[in-house]
């Protein structure tokens, strides 16, 4: 026979005697997504992905504290109902500490709340920047302005194409 107390709560099977252990503390960590005016999310979650600045990252519960530079992108939290909620994040910074991931970032957009005709449209005007620049050569300034509203126009259109599946 094992004795429950040689071993981390965490680890204890459910079933054990005097030790009970919830879904909620084993199953989930807090997400929270923060704007200098309003904080947009939180809420428990089972797993998050977003845009870091060098790829693609997820989190589940359990991770290892980190702290990332955000890039422009699609963010998708799995709630503990199993829902998924998608948002569109302008760069920031998360932070992972114990049960809680953080993203703040200036921008946030609910994917819900897009207008995928505007968002092409956006995308149609920083396309047109680049080509529209003609014969004279555009200031690093410029380039990185254009690139950066291309990928948040991208990342708008296929935000508000999956909160529509």
């Amino acid at each position: 026979m094992v004795r429950a107390a040689r071993f981390p709560l965490r680890f204890v099977p459910q079933s054990c005697g005097r030790h009970r252990i919830t879904k909620a503390n084993t199953m989930s960590f807090t997400c929270a997504i923060v704007t200098p005016s309003d904080a947009i999310l939180d809420t428990p979650a089972s797993y998050a992905s977003f845009e870091a600045w060098d790829g693609q990252q997820g989190v589940a519960t359990g991770a290892s504290a980190f702290l990332t530079k955000l890039g422009t992108g699609v963010v998708t939290v799995q709630t503990d109902g199993g829902a998924s909620r998608v948002f569109v994040l302008d760069g920031g910074f998360a932070q992972m500490d114990g049960s809680r991931l953080t993203l703040l970032t200036e921008k946030a957009m609910e994917a819900s709340g897009i207008d995928i005709t505007a968002a092409e449209r956006e995308l149609a005007d920083a396309n047109a920047k680049v080509l529209g620049s003609g014969d004279r050569a555009a200031t690093l300034d410029e380039r990185a302005s254009i690139e950066r509203a291309q990928r948040l126009a991208r990342a708008k259109i296929m935000a508000a194409q999956a909160a529509r599946k």
